[in-house]
């Protein structure tokens, strides 16, 4: 039995219906095994749990509504939607974006090849041809594993992992403001697991539009790359040195030929570095 956790905090009918793209590519799945998939509600205000309930594809998803609305974050409801959940293999991915026909049978067939936690590739083109990145693009495979570290890094919108192994470890870590899914990876790592990535990209990723988006979206991001330097010291990730975070600071507001949501995105990343790095000590002065 396989279990997918989908974390939602819905905002409005039409992210309601970004949830049904979800969840029709969810019923399009290759996969011949039977699987169940369990929308986690964090808190969504516009009543999701009527939606589900009465849902067309209720039967053949075999589709659960979780109430996770116990404390705000994707973290959160995917440890709730993973608590209730009752396959012994758990598969995530995110409410926005849209899983290629293949991909819950190839994480599940790259798990099997004995791993215990894995994580596939996203792509940023298929569902952004209308609000394009110029060059905060979804990086290429190989940057998702940084120098000096043994293990790649886990995207929680498109990861496998065993439930026994997430239960025994703990599941995501709901203090971190994001890059909670690194952490998972690494701590699953350092418990003696095996974590595996798979290069090609199965899921197609979402962007935010405008620059409060994205700005909105970077500074957690930020913050959470900065307490990994914390808790994951020599993690080969790049330092942050104050002199390199204002001069990219400064760059970014005059770079030409970024979209809103892209400098949003970048900026918000750099302000989350610079509080992150001097909450965790992890700031570099020269």
């Amino acid at each position: 039995m396989v279990s997918v956790v989908v974390p939602a905090h819905v905002t409005s009918i039409e992210s309601r219906k970004l949830l049904d793209v979800e969840l029709d590519a969810l019923a399009g799945q290759d996969h011949s095994g039977s699987f169940e998939v369990i929308v986690a509600d964090n808190d969504s205000p516009v009543g999701l749990r009527e939606h589900i309930e009465g849902h067309s594809l209720r039967d053949r998803l075999n589709l659960r509504y979780v109430d996770a609305s116990g404390a705000r974050g994707a973290a959160h409801a995917r440890n709730v939607g993973a608590e209730q959940a009752s396959g012994e293999i758990l598969l995530f991915c995110d409410h926005d974006d849209w899983v290629y026909p293949e991909w819950m049978r190839r994480l599940i067939a790259f798990l099997e090849t004995g791993y215990d936690l894995v994580s596939s590739a996203v792509e940023g083109r298929t569902l952004n041809r209308h609000n394009p990145r110029k060059v905060a693009e979804v990086p290429p495979p190989e940057s998702f594993q940084p120098a000096g570290v043994a293990v790649p890094v886990v995207v929680a919108g498109s990861m496998a992992c065993r439930a026994e192994v997430y239960r025994k470890t703990g599941g995501l870590d709901e203090t971190y403001p994001a890059n909670e899914d690194v952490e998972f990876g690494w701590r699953v790592h350092r418990q003696g697991y095996r974590v595996g990535y798979l290069p090609a990209a199965l899921v197609a990723y979402r962007y935010r539009r405008g620059f409060r988006a994205g700005l909105r979206q970077g500074r957690p991001r930020g913050r959470g790359l900065a307490r990994l330097h914390a808790d994951y010291p020599g993690n080969g990730l790049p330092e942050i040195h104050l002199p390199i975070l204002l001069r990219d600071l400064m760059g970014l507001t005059v770079a030409r030929g970024l979209t809103g949501e892209e400098r949003g995105l970048l900026m918000g990343i750099l302000l989350g570095q610079l509080t992150g790095g001097l909450r965790h000590r992890t700031l570099h002065w020269r």
